[in-house]
């Protein structure tokens, strides 16, 4: 799995790896919810490189979502 130092095919239990996302994304929600409570000012460049991140991650979220829909329709039929 990219980012976590872990491969897919490492992982056999897709319990551990919604396990995994919860983690991150709990760690991610923190460090959001401090800059929302603790604003700082971020060079224009800085905060375009942030706003990529998050548009990147956004991006990535809904293709996830889309697949696991489209196999969630595949395994119905």
């Amino acid at each position: 799995m990219e980012g976590t130092g872990v491969s897919a095919s490492e992982v056999a239990d897709p319990r551990e790896v919604v396990a995994k996302i919860e983690q991150k994304a709990l760690r991610l929600s923190a460090l959001l919810r401090e800059l929302d409570n603790h604003p700082i000012p971020l060079d224009p460049p800085l905060q375009s490189e942030l706003d990529d991140v998050l548009d990147q991650l956004g991006c990535r979220i809904a293709a996830t979502r889309a697949l696991q829909r489209q196999e969630a329709s595949v395994g119905s039929r």
